[in-house]
C-alpha cells in the first residue's frame, strides 16, 4: 500500500492508470478496506470499461458487496462476470455461477437457487471435485432448511419433512466423497442426522467436523444440543460456553444455554442468558423467547429478595460461574493453533444411550427453526474462493493487458467545431479497438465528491430563507425566481392565498371521489420524533439511533388509504382521551376543513405519542404507520383539474413551461416532469436524498397538519456521502435518516424549518433534504429544471458520478441535450458550450462506433434504420444502466428484445452474430441539429435604435 502511496505521489496521474487502479483496489481488499476498495475497481471500469480483467473486477466487486450484505448489488455483479464472455477471469463459469447460487439463496430465492445447483451438477464433465462437493453441500443444506408447502395434513407433513431430511443426508454424503477436508460439510451432515435422533451418528459427524475446521461457534452450539438430549447436562454446558467463547453475540448458543438452565431449576441464570440472546435482534426474531423473558421476570418479581439468595444451588455452577471453568482442550489447541488436533477428539465424552423422547426441551429448534442465514452467514463462510482468486491474479505476466491504442481523434473542441471538421479527424483515425465510452465533463475529470467547504459562519443551525408573499405581483416577480436560485432551499409562504390556488383538488376527500381505485404505494414505518431513528434489529435497551432507516413496500388504493388516514386520527384522538396529562380535545372541533381533510381546529398540532420520543421505551410501544407516497398524477385524462390548477404557478416553477428543461425529455419521467402525490398520517417520513441528477423540487403542503423538513446545502454532500458510507449505507440508492449530532461534529449546517398548509418550498439544485409529518397531510411535488449553467453542469456532473457507481440516471441527459439543442435558443454563453459540448462528445462517439463496426464487421453487421416514435422513452443498456444514445445494440432475453451498450453487446457475443444494430437518427440529422445549434445573440439597444432609425 505505501508503493501505492508513493507511486501516486510521484504522479497524480495514475488516479486514470486501469493497472494502478486494479492494483491498488486488490491491496484495499487485502486488507478490508471495502469502501475504499470498492471506488479503485469502480474507477477501473470507469477509466477503461474495456479493461482486460474488467470480469475480475466485476468478481471481486461482487465478493465485497456480498460480504456487505448488499446481495442485489452482489449479484449484479457476478452476473455481469458471467455474462462477459472475452475477459479473463480467475474463476470459472461454473464457479460463478454457485456464486451466483449462494448469492440466491442469501436473498431467500431457493428455487432458483435450486435449479441452479443441480443444473451445475449435470456438469461433472466440465467441475472439478472440490467445486462439486461445494455445489452438492449446499444443495444438500437447502434441502434441510427449505420449507415445505401446500401440505396441510400434519401426519403428511411429518412424513415429507422426513424424506427431505433424508434427501439432504444422501447429497451431504456425495458432497463428503467429493471433498473429504470440507467440515462445514460435516457440521451440515450432523445436523440432518440430530433432526432424525441419530445422535449417534451426529456425534461422530461433530467430532469430524471439529477434526478438519477451525473454531466455530455453531460447531459448539449444535454439539451442546446433542449432549443435552442425552442429559449430558455438564457437557452441554461446556460447549455452549466454549460457542460463547468463540462468539460473544451467537444469540442461538445464549438461547440454549439459558434452555439448559431452566430446564436444571436455574431461573434466575436462564433470564440472564436469554436477555443475552435477544441483544441486537428484531421483537420478531423469536417471539416466544420474548414472551417467557417476560414470563420469567414475572415469576422473578413475586419472590422476595432475601429469599432468592436461600433457595437451594442448583446442578450446574452459576452462568458468571460457568465462564471461568477449564476450556477443553479441543479450543485451546485450536486457540494457540496446535499441529495436532487429536486433542480434539479424544476430549470429547462420548454419549449416553438415554431415552430422549421425554426431553421438556429437545433442541433448540423447537422454540426456533434455525432460519438458513443463521448459518449462511455467520462464521461458516467458506474462504477457498477468495484465496484461490488471489493465487491466480498474481500472475508471472509482466503485463496485464496490451497497451490500448489510443481510438479518439486528438481534436480539441471549440463551439465552433463544426461536424466536418470532427468527421474529417475521424475518418482518418483507425483502431481495432472498440471505442471507449466518452465524458461527457468538459476537463474529463474523473467525477468525485466536493472538498469539504471551509466554515464561515460557526451557526450550525442557520435561519431557512424564506420569503412571505402577499401579492400576485410578489409571486410573478422575477426577483423571487432569482432569490430561489440563489438559495440552497427556500420556503414560499402565501403563495396558495395570492395566487387563488384551490389546494382541495388535492385534498383527500376530492381524491376518493375522483379516481378512489387509483393506486398508491405504501411504506410501512415507525412513527418516531425528528431527530430520532432507531435500530429496530436490536433489543436492546435504551435503543440506538442509525442512519438506516428501515420500512417496507407494500400497495393499496386511494380509498383504502384515505380509510386508514381517518382511522389513525380516530386512534390517535382515543389515546390522547385517555392520557389525563394532556389537554382535552375541543369538541366543537371539525373533521372536515376547507381543504377536505382531517384535522383537530384547523390547526397544525404535533402528534407524537409520548412513548415515541422516549429511548428507554420498548419497541412495541412504539406506533406503526403506513406513508403513502408516489400516487402519479401524470395522467391528463383523469387529473385534468389539479393540473390545470398548477398552471396559476410562476413559471419556473410550473411542471408544464419552456424554461422547465425536464420538459424537452419528450417523455413522462414519473416524479420529476409529472406531478407526484403524498399522503400522510403523523411521523410518515421521507428519507434523506438529492433528486434525481441533482434537478430543483417543488414541494406544496395541501394540509391541514404541517411537516418539518430537514436540508443541507449542495456543496456538503460529500461529506454525507463519507457518512453514509460510515454508517454502512448506499449515499445514491440507500434509505437513510440523518443523525443531527454526526452532522453537527461534521461542520455541516443544516437548516430545519416547519412547512404549513399553502406553503410551497422550493429545493434548490443538488440540495440533500429529508422531510417528516407533524400531523395528517398530502403533499404534492415535481422537479425543475432551470435554464441555467449551474444546474446543467451539476446534472452532468452527477450523470458521470452514477456512471461511476454503476447508478442508473433517471434523467437521460444526452437525449436532453440533443432535444434542447432542437428546441431552444440559448443566450447564454456558458450553458451553450456545456451543450455543445455534450453534442460533440455524443456525435463523436457515434461517428467511432459506425466507424469501428464498419471497419471489423463490414458487411456482416447490418445498422438498420428504426425511427423513434412519439413519447418513446430514452434508453438504456440492461447490464450497465448506462443511457444508449442513438445506436442501439438488440438481444433477446427470454423472448423479450432487450438494448445492450457496445461494450456490453461485445461482452455477450464478440462477433456480434446474435445482436441486431440499430440507429434511430441519421448521422446527417445529428451532424445538421449539430452545427445549427449556435449561441442565440439577443439584440442590443443600439441596434434596435439604428434600425428604428433607418426604417
Amino acid at each position: 500500500l505505501s508503493a501505492y502511496q508513493a507511486a501516486y505521489a510521484l504522479d497524480t496521474k495514475l488516479n486514470q492508470n486501469p493497472e494502478f487502479l486494479f492494483g491498488l483496489g486488490i491491496v484495499y481488499h487485502h486488507y478490508g478496506a471495502d469502501n475504499h476498495a470498492i471506488r479503485a475497481y469502480q474507477q477501473v471500469l470507469y477509466v477503461d470499461s474495456q479493461f482486460l480483467r474488467r470480469s475480475d473486477v466485476h468478481l471481486r466487486l461482487g465478493l465485497i458487496y456480498k460480504k456487505l450484505g448488499d446481495y442485489s448489488s452482489s449479484l449484479k455483479y457476478f452476473q455481469r462476470a458471467l455474462g462477459d464472455s472475452t475477459s479473463t477471469c480467475s474463476l470459472t463459469r461454473s464457479e460463478l455461477s454457485y456464486l451466483i447460487g449462494f448469492v440466491y439463496e442469501q436473498q431467500g430465492h431457493l428455487t432458483e437457487a435450486e435449479n441452479l445447483y443441480e443444473k451445475l451438477l449435470q456438469q461433472q464433465d466440465i467441475i472439478s471435485t472440490k467445486l462439486e462437493g461445494k455445489i452438492l453441500r449446499q444443495l444438500g443444506w437447502l434441502y434441510f432448511y427449505a420449507p415445505i408447502t401446500n401440505n396441510s395434513n400434519t401426519d403428511n407433513l411429518n412424513l415429507e419433512r422426513e424424506n427431505q431430511i433424508k434427501k439432504a443426508i444422501n447429497t451431504l454424503e456425495q458432497a463428503c466423497k467429493s471433498d473429504p477436508t470440507c467440515g462445514i460439510t460435516y457440521y451440515y451432515l450432523g445436523r440432518c442426522y440430530a433432526a432424525l435422533r441419530k445422535h449417534t451418528e451426529a456425534f461422530y459427524t461433530y467430532r469430524n467436523c471439529v477434526d478438519k475446521l477451525d473454531q466455530n461457534a455453531d460447531v459448539w452450539c449444535s454439539i451442546g444440543v446433542l449432549y443435552q438430549h442425552q442429559n449430558q447436562t455438564m457437557d452441554a454446558l461446556q460447549a455452549f460456553v466454549c460457542a460463547i467463547q468463540i462468539d460473544n453475540k451467537h444469540a442461538i448458543a445464549w438461547m440454549d444455554l439459558g434452555i439448559l438452565y431452566e430446564t436444571s431449576g436455574q431461573a434466575q441464570d436462564a433470564l440472564f442468558c436469554y436477555k443475552k440472546a435477544i441483544l441486537d435482534k428484531d421483537e420478531s426474531w423469536n417471539p416466544e423467547l420474548i414472551n417467557r423473558i417476560n414470563q420469567l421476570q414475572s415469576c422473578l418479581a413475586q419472590i422476595p429478595e432475601g429469599a432468592i439468595g436461600k433457595q437451594p444451588r442448583g446442578p450446574l455452577p452459576k452462568v458468571e460461574d460457568a465462564f471461568t471453568l477449564p476450556i477443553p482442550v479441543e479450543l485451546t489447541a485450536k486457540q494457540q493453533q496446535m499441529a495436532t488436533t487429536s486433542s480434539a477428539t479424544t476430549s470429547l465424552p462420548t454419549p449416553t444411550s438415554t431415552n430422549v423422547s421425554n426431553q421438556p426441551y429437545s433442541s433448540s429448534s423447537e422454540i426456533l427453526p434455525p432460519p438458513s442465514s443463521s448459518i449462511l452467514t455467520s462464521n461458516i463462510k467458506p474462504s477457498i474462493d477468495v484465496i484461490r482468486i488471489d493465487k491466480r491474479l498474481l500472475t508471472n505476466d509482466q503485463s496485464i493487458r496490451p497497451k490500448r491504442i489510443k481510438t479518439e481523434p486528438t481534436l480539441l473542441f471549440t463551439s465552433n467545431t463544426s461536424s466536418n471538421d470532427l468527421q474529417k479527424i475521424i475518418k482518418h483515425s483507425s483502431s481495432p479497438l472498440p471505442p471507449l465510452p466518452v465524458s461527457y465533463l468538459p476537463d474529463g475529470h474523473i467525477p468525485k465528491p466536493p472538498p469539504i467547504p471551509k466554515m464561515t459562519s460557526f451557526d450550525l443551525n442557520p435561519a431557512t430563507p424564506s420569503v412571505i408573499l402577499e401579492t400576485r405581483r410578489e409571486a410573478t416577480s422575477t426577483q423571487l425566481q432569482q432569490y430561489c436560485f440563489s438559495q440552497p432551499i427556500c420556503i414560499v409562504r402565501g403563495i396558495a392565498n395570492v395566487l387563488k390556488l384551490d389546494l382541495g383538488l388535492f385534498s383527500t376527500k376530492t381524491l376518493v371521489e375522483s379516481q378512489p381505485d387509483h393506486p398508491i404505494e405504501v411504506r410501512t414505518q415507525r412513527q418516531q420524533a425528528t431527530d430520532e431513528n432507531f435500530d429496530f434489529t436490536s433489543m436492546t435497551t435504551p435503543l440506538k439511533n442509525v442512519w438506516k432507516y428501515q420500512s417496507t413496500r407494500s400497495y393499496t388504493t386511494i380509498a383504502k388509504y384515505a380509510q386508514y388516514q381517518a382511522y389513525s386520527y380516530h386512534d390517535m384522538v382515543k389515546d390522547e382521551l385517555n392520557e389525563p396529562i394532556l389537554p382535552s380535545i375541543n369538541t366543537n372541533s371539525s373533521l372536515i376543513t376547507n381543504s377536505n381533510m382531517i384535522m383537530t381546529n384547523g390547526t397544525s398540532k404535533k402528534v407524537t405519542n409520548n412513548k415515541t420520543s422516549n429511548t428507554n421505551s420498548s419497541i412495541s410501544s412504539i406506533r406503526v404507520i403506513k406513508s403513502g407516497t408516489n400516487v402519479d398524477l401524470s395522467d391528463e385524462r383523469k387529473w385534468a383539474a389539479q393540473l390545470s390548477e398548477l398552471t396559476k404557478l410562476p413559471l419556473f416553477m410550473r411542471v408544464v413551461s419552456a424554461g422547465n428543461l425536464l420538459l424537452h425529455d419528450g417523455y413522462t419521467v414519473l416524479g420529476m416532469n409529472s406531478v407526484q402525490l403524498y399522503m400522510k398520517v403523523p411521523g410518515s417520513r421521507t428519507p434523506g436524498c438529492q433528486e434525481n441528477n441533482n434537478f430543483c423540487a417543488i414541494n406544496i403542503n395541501i394540509g391541514p397538519g404541517d411537516c418539518e423538513w430537514f436540508a443541507v446545502a449542495n456543496e456538503y454532500w460529500g461529506v454525507i456521502h463519507t457518512l453514509c458510507e460510515k454508517n454502512g449505507v448506499d449515499f445514491l440508492t440507500g434509505s437513510w435518516w440523518p443523525i443531527l449530532d454526526d452532522l453537527y461534529d461534521a461542520q455541516v449546517p443544516v437548516y430545519r424549518f416547519i412547512q404549513k398548509p399553502g406553503d410551497l418550498v422550493f429545493v434548490n439544485t443538488g440540495c440533500i433534504y429529508w422531510v417528516q409529518s407533524i400531523g395528517w397531510c398530502n403533499n404534492i411535488s415535481w422537479n425543475a429544471g432551470p435554464l441555467t449553467y449551474n444546474q446543467y453542469y451539476a446534472s452532468i456532473e452527477r450523470y458521470e458520478w452514477n456512471r461511476l457507481c454503476s447508478c442508473k440516471s433517471i434523467v437521460p441527459m444526452v437525449h436532453l441535450s440533443w432535444n434542447i439543442a432542437r428546441n431552444i435558443r440559448i443566450n447564454d454563453r456558458h450553458l451553450f458550450e456545456l451543450i455543445k459540448f455534450i453534442l460533440h462528445q455524443s456525435l463523436k462517439y457515434i461517428q467511432l462506433t459506425l466507424s469501428y463496426l464498419e471497419q471489423q464487421f463490414g458487411r456482416g453487421v447490418d445498422v438498420r434504420k428504426q425511427l423513434r416514435t412519439l413519447h418513446e422513452p430514452a434508453h438504456y443498456c440492461i447490464t450497465c444502466d448506462y443511457e444508449v444514445f442513438n445506436i442501439l445494440f438488440i438481444t433477446e432475453i427470454d423472448r423479450k428484445h432487450v438494448v445492450r451498450c457496445l461494450d456490453c453487446a461485445l461482452q455477450y457475443d464478440k462477433q456480434l452474430e446474435n445482436v441486431v444494430v440499430l440507429y434511430q437518427f441519421t448521422l446527417d440529422d445529428l451532424k445538421t441539429v449539430y452545427d445549427q445549434f449556435q449561441l442565440y445573440l439577443l439584440p442590443t439597444l443600439n441596434s434596435t435604435t439604428r434600425s428604428i432609425t433607418n426604417t
